[in-house]
């Protein structure tokens, strides 16, 4: 606003904020010509072991695109913030076209993510969900009984909080789209919530399992978790320095590997699929929804914010108090 209305210049962060909002709208725009109908009932069609190994091939890639969708926007926000010549200016289109390509493949795979877990959901018998639930203790397996050192394991942490928000999220357009299935049927969603609870359950049992094992046999003091905890404190402060590349929610994000851009056109492609903008009530749900949001957003920030203020206050205060400690035993022992 500032700088529409010529009262500062435009900064890097709102750059940033530009080119994802344009790969937002056109992301959106893409994949409005994909039938989640038709890509539901070819998914449905197949075995419950072919679908059980196309799943954990759907994580294993949208980890991997998630590694390369951050180098990927890195590259064009870092191109599209140099100096304008034509140069640049014929780099930034070009990496503008590779992440909006990246971003919808990615998109696509979360979409088939959602959906083989609606199958999964919709199965008879649930034995497709509980196999996948399974996969979760042999990532325990996996895990527990290797070599970690404190910068592995705030790694791994950092990704079981990106994993916990990713498959919430899922579950959300599951149960979106299997309410409107049977038009917004309580009964329905009164039968739904076991399952769900279950599957953030198992997924949570499995986290803390995980962690608290990898500390014992390592030998690694549960007060690291403190320090991650003042690590993303110091993220979330540096980010709101005026001279930030970009905003705290990037600066986080980048910390826990994670990209909101797929998740984001995926749940635009879903709720427009799902709710049909019809009438000026339906108009004004949707503005005071997207209203409702923004606040959300907004006082979300500024909790955050004072949080990590109070961690990183917290945490200069114990260096200065040491520091005196350490000369105090220097002169006086």
């Amino acid at each position: 606003m500032g700088f529409v209305l010529r009262l500062r210049p435009w900064t890097s962060a709102e750059t940033c904020d530009f080119f994802k909002v344009w790969i937002i709208i056109l992301g959106s725009i893409l994949m409005q010509h994909i039938d989640t109908s038709v890509v539901y009932h070819q998914v449905r069609g197949q075995g419950v072991i072919k679908l059980y190994i196309f799943y954990n091939m759907l994580e294993v890639a949208d980890k991997l695109f998630s590694s390369l969708g951050q180098d990927i926007l890195d590259a064009l926000f870092w191109t599209a913030n140099e100096p304008k010549t034509f140069r640049t200016i014929v780099r930034t289109v070009f990496h503008f076209v590779f992440a909006l390509s990246y971003a919808t493949i990615h998109t696509f795979l979360v979409l088939l993510q959602a959906t083989t877990l609606n199958v999964a959901f919709n199965s008879h018998n649930q034995a497709l969900l509980a196999i996948m639930m399974s996969n979760n203790f042999v990532e325990l397996k996996g895990s527990v009984f290797k070599k970690f050192a404190k910068a592995n394991l705030f790694q791994m942490a950092c990704s079981d909080v990106r994993e916990r928000f990713h498959i919430i999220a899922l579950l959300f357009v599951v149960m979106v789209r299997n309410m409107i299935a049977v038009n917004w049927s309580s009964e329905h969603l009164r039968e739904m919530m076991p399952d769900i609870f279950m599957v953030v359950g198992a997924e949570l049992l499995v986290d803390w399992l995980k962690h608290a094992f990898i500390t014992k046999f390592n030998e690694i003091n549960a007060e690291v978790y403190r320090d991650f905890t003042i690590t993303i404190a110091f993220d979330v402060v540096k980010s709101r320095d005026t001279s930030a590349f970009s905003d705290y929610s990037d600066q986080v994000s980048r910390r826990m590997g994670f990209i909101p851009i797929p998740l984001s056109i995926m749940l635009i492609r879903v709720l427009s699929q799902t709710f049909t903008l019809q009438s000026k009530t339906s108009i004004a749900i949707c503005v005071i929804a997207w209203l409702l949001l923004l606040s959300i957003k907004i006082c979300n920030g500024i909790v955050l914010l004072g949080k990590a203020c109070v961690h990183v206050t917290a945490y200069r205060e114990l260096q200065v108090n040491f520091s005196f400690f350490l000369i105090y035993r220097l002169i006086f022992v």
